[in-house]
């Protein structure tokens, strides 16, 4: 049909009063103009679409019949559309809607309005009410299922219009469909016996019910005691006997009308639950008796739309009000059994994802917790955390898992399961992985929790009983008494309670739109393009990260970003139902490819979620809370007690620092008896205290370190810790002597096992054996720990920032004289350096008068008969010229009257050991007091040796006990004590000696208490 035709059939139209002429043009432009594309086009560039919106205006049936049939077809052109809204069609469009009842013509006027509403919802959604109203009317009203189609179909594509949608709601249109889907699924072949049903409700309400007689609160007592009480198998039998879903009561429907009405519900229920649909609106569903429970019969295994419809119920699932309607409805039942008994038809990773999301909202509730434990979904979901690549699936399993983290039963089932393991691999991962993925979440939980600062000096405690851990803080509302935690679940109650589902659901406005949660995402954060803008926007969850906040309420707030509708799949919804409306003449085909559209959602790629930066809900965050939980446990799993276990957790401990409580954690496992043997062989307490080395960690390895002592000074501590000594097994004695060093404070006990268990020799052995190997240095901290904390052996030492402020540095200039007016000299034979023995003596000059002033020894030597009076020389055979020249300086300064702060250089220590021996011949007790106090401040690993010798050589008492205790405290590092051990007990002269003292210190102060 060419354009001169098209234009004159127009003009026909226009003139014609005839209304059968009228008709027949109409007809055939609609037959022969706007059968496909081209002809469209052609008749909207002759004018036709302003010509045809007269003809909406005409009351005569027939007519309005085929206009709308033209526009209808015209309509699925865009232009069309853009000059079908331009001239004003809505406006007639919804009186033919709101006042003629003609089936036929009400399914070609919703067929209109739903290819306007795919171009522009706005222009449309100007007439909203009456819109809304008369769509509702017509999908309740209508026996004609091609009617109700392409009303259902217009709401479909109005619903993303605010002001429709809230009509549309406002109007019951919900409800509506809700009804619909319903009884188009029931079952009319299924038949129930009434009289068995009655006899059955009547024998449940005689248990269950209140009893004849029966006051209400005895009646609420009774059964608060059979919540509560120790027979939870009997409420988990009498709650969950009639839980099986019912197979008979829904079926597919057999004809394909009423199969293609049932897919477009479906397709707009998918746009309705995409919205955030208020509690008022879940109330009427209640009220109205509205139930799920047909959407929930297309989530079985061999049912082709089950993606759909596990995304309805995955979307709904994070509105608060509809927790009810999907419990009532199975849906908790479905998406387990699709997760469990799934063989034949795999799930897609979108199908999982909504699975796991409607078991993690859904499990709030401990009547559902026991639903999903009696599945087996619980050991599925275990086996899939196990084995998953995907981040953000294991994330959104671990969100399961916190629901059940006061659920004893649970809890119970899955630690058999190797829940333990599993969460510890997943922090192995999130500690040491190269990953990008791990390295960007462990710099994302390091910039949000940094390690606490200390505004105090740690103290070092030397307590012998342990103190309680300071940092947490009891939950008294919670029946277990358990510490509070940032995402800590509503109701911290066990598997035979009814747990509300939380107090602020319907808050849901007041959190970040933007803010992020692993539920229902799809790639957790693996773009890295997301806008900058993001990150920079704060909600409630980031300003108060310590609030105890509603786990549900949590993660439904942080589901809209990943909720938003997605374009992509409307246009797969339509591309196809477009062509099919184009090319055909009649209404009869326009759904023919329906089933293939509906079966193509699923294949759709999930939207993905741009880069938020930091969250207010890590991975790290939920298994920190799970491994506590499970180490608060009555009952604990082997598990805790492995090397992995331990390990990772002060891995933890060192990385996150103070703001996690990993800690407290570990704390639970250390203070269990049953694992102490295995904390003994594995080396732990040596690995705590590595943690008191470090300043913001201090306080904590001290604390753990006390946990320890409580266990290990116990009655099985005791036994555990001499039985380890005493067995066969080398590696076990060493460790069990190590940690007696690291954990045994009671000095009786510790002289027990230092004695009659021979801890003390295997100490020494390890450390001065030349096999070098992991015990060395356990054992070189193990003996440093138990002198200082537990013996109370210190040694004054300078403080670094006190040496420059306290003490002047000596500067030897040997071509610089000593004195102005030197009248007397020293001759100085041993110049310390082998080259020089054969030379002459050095010559040093000095003032006579400041020498007598300073010694009467002096002053008897110089001023009498002796040698040194006549020649005026005193002759020194075993001093070197540096250890003169700093005893003659402190001379100088003594009789200035000054301090005598000065401080030789750290290779000329040997100088002031001279520098004192001289006092104490020349009788300078004032000089004497202050260098061995220098002595004693200096001492380090390079000159201990040294000052034990000369010491040792020259009768002196104290100065012995200093270097003693030196070796055994002092807080070198392991190598460096290694050497200054195996150096005394190689090259000295008095190696034996030395040995001795050293067992006979550290058991004089263990006797001193007795």
């Amino acid at each position: 049909m060419n354009r001169e035709l098209v234009e004159n059939i127009l003009s026909v139209v226009n003139t014609a009063n005839d209304k059968s002429v009228v008709i027949r043009a109409l007809v055939k432009l609609r037959t022969d103009c706007v059968k496909d594309r081209d002809g469209i086009i052609l008749f909207r560039e002759a004018g036709g679409v302003q010509k045809m919106i007269r003809f909406l205006n005409k009351p005569h049936e027939q007519i309005l019949e085929v206009a709308l049939s033209i526009m209808g077809n015209c309509c699925t052109d865009v232009s069309s559309c853009k000059e079908a809204l331009d001239n004003k069609i809505v406006a007639p469009l919804t009186v033919i809607l709101k006042s003629i009842p003609n089936p036929q013509i009400q399914c070609r006027a919703c067929r209109l309005l739903g290819n306007l509403a795919k171009v522009d919802t706005q222009l449309v959604a100007t007439h909203s009410p009456a819109l809304a109203k008369a769509l509702c009317q017509i999908i309740e009203d209508s026996s004609d299922v091609q009617t109700r189609m392409m009303a259902v179909r217009a709401c479909r594509f109005l619903l993303s219009n605010p002001q429709f949608a809230k009509y549309f709601l406002q109007f019951s249109g919900f409800n509506t469909l809700l009804r619909i889907l319903f009884s188009i699924m029931k079952n009319s072949e299924a038949r129930v016996n009434e009289e068995e049903k009655l006899l059955t409700d009547s024998q449940d309400s005689v248990k269950l019910g209140l009893k004849r007689n029966q006051h209400r609160e005895k009646y609420f007592e009774e059964v608060a005691r059979n919540l509560e009480g120790v027979r939870s198998d009997i409420f988990d039998y009498e709650v969950l006997k009639n839980s099986s879903r019912s197979s008979n009561t829904y079926a597919m429907p057999v004809q394909k009308d009423a199969l293609d009405l049932a897919c477009e519900i479906l397709k707009c229920l998918l746009v309705l639950s995409e919205l955030q649909l208020s509690v008022p609106v879940w109330e009427s569903v209640n009220r109205a008796s509205c139930s799920f429970a047909p959407i929930v019969y297309f989530v079985s295994e061999d049912n082709k739309h089950r993606s759909v419809a596990l995304k309805i119920l995955s979307n709904f699932s994070k509105n608060p009000g509809a927790f009810y309607t999907l419990s009532s409805a199975d849906a908790i039942l479905a998406a387990c059994e699709l997760l469990v008994n799934n063989v034949e038809k795999p799930l897609s990773e979108s199908e999982t994802r909504h699975c796991i999301n409607i078991v993690s909202i859904l499990s709030v509730d401990a009547c559902n917790r026991s639903k999903i434990r009696r599945s087996g979904a619980l050991r599925k979901l275990i086996a899939m955390l196990r084995e998953s690549s995907s981040h953000s699936e294991k994330t959104s399993i671990l969100y399961v898992f916190l629901n059940f983290q006061y659920d004893n039963m649970s809890m119970d089932l899955m630690l058999r399961e190797g829940l333990i393991m599993v969460l510890i691999k997943e922090l192995q991962s999130f500690i040491n992985s190269d990953e990008e993925y791990y390295k960007r979440k462990r710099e994302e939980k390091l910039q949000s929790t940094k390690k606490r600062k200390l505004t105090e000096s740690v103290k070092e405690t030397k307590c012998k009983f342990p103190k309680v851990h300071e940092d947490v803080n009891l939950d008294y509302d919670s029946p277990s008494g358990s510490p509070r935690s940032l995402i800590s679940p509503p109701s911290p109650c066990s598997s035979r309670s009814m747990s509300p589902v939380g107090g602020n659901l319907t808050k849901a406005g007041d959190f970040d739109e933007e803010s992020y949660s692993p539920v229902c995402s799809d790639d957790d954060d693996d773009d890295d393009d997301g806008d900058d803008d993001n990150d920079n926007k704060t909600s409630n969850l980031y300003t108060n990260p310590n609030a105890n906040l509603d786990n549900h309420s949590v993660i439904m707030n942080l589901l809209d970003l990943a909720s938003r509708p997605e374009a992509l799949e409307d246009n797969i919804l339509l591309d196809k139902e477009d062509d099919d409306e184009v090319s055909q003449g009649t209404l009869c085909n326009i759904e023919s490819k329906t089933l293939q559209i509906f079966e193509s959602i699923a294949d759709v790629p999930a939207l993905k979620l741009p880069n938020i930066g930091n969250l207010p809900h890590n991975a790290i965050d939920i298994i920190d809370n799970l491994i506590f939980r499970v180490t608060y446990m009555v009952k604990k799993g082997i598990d805790l007690g492995k090397p992995e276990t331990l390990n990772t957790l002060i891995k933890a401990i060192n990385m996150f620092g103070l703001n996690m409580d990993f800690a407290g954690s570990l704390t639970n496992i250390l203070l269990e008896s049953q694992f102490f043997g295995q904390v003994v062989k594995q080396g732990i307490a040596y690995q705590l205290c590595q943690l008191t080395k470090i300043k913001e960690l201090a306080k904590e390895g001290f604390s753990l370190l006390d946990t320890l002592t409580s266990v290990g000074e116990c009655n099985y501590g005791k036994e555990e810790l001499a039985r380890l000594l005493r067995s066969d097994d080398v590696l076990s004695q060493k460790r069990a002597a190590i940690t007696v060093g690291f954990i045994i404070k009671s000095k009786p006990l510790l002289y027990q096992f230092l004695n009659d268990g021979n801890a003390l020799s295997l100490l020494f052995n390890i450390i001065l054996s030349h096999k070098e190997d992991e015990f060395t240095a356990e054992a070189v901290d193990s003996l440093t720990c138990m002198a200082r904390y537990t013996l109370g052996i210190q040694i004054p030492q300078i403080e670094i920032d006190k040496r420059d402020k306290e003490y002047e540095e000596y500067i030897e200039n040997l071509d610089e004289p000593m004195h102005e007016n030197c009248d007397m000299r020293f001759m100085v034979y041993n110049n310390q350096e082998p080259a020089d023995k054969g030379q002459p003596p050095v010559v040093m000059g000095f003032n006579k008068d400041l020498l007598c002033s300073a010694s009467e020894v002096f002053n008897t030597m110089l001023n009498s008969d002796f040698r040194e009076g006549n020649e005026g020389e005193i002759h020194l055979h075993t001093y070197t010229v540096s250890g003169l020249r700093f005893f003659l300086h402190l001379i100088i300064k003594q009789s200035l009257q000054l301090k005598l702060n000065l401080i030789p250089p750290a290779n000329k220590y040997y100088a002031l050991l001279e520098a004192f021996e001289m006092s104490r011949i020349y009788i300078i007790p004032e000089m004497e007091k202050i260098i061995q106090e220098l002595l004693i401040l200096l001492l380090n690993e390079n000159n201990c040796l040294s000052l034990f010798e000369w010491s040792m050589k020259n009768y002196h008492l104290e100065l012995t006990e200093m270097a003693i205790n030196y070796y055994l405290c002092s807080p070198l590092s392991a190598d460096a004590k290694v050497r200054l051990f195996r150096t005394a007990e190689s090259y000295s002269t008095y190696s034996s000696e030395w040995f001795q003292m050293l067992y006979d210190a550290v058991f004089a102060k263990c006797r001193a208490s007795f």
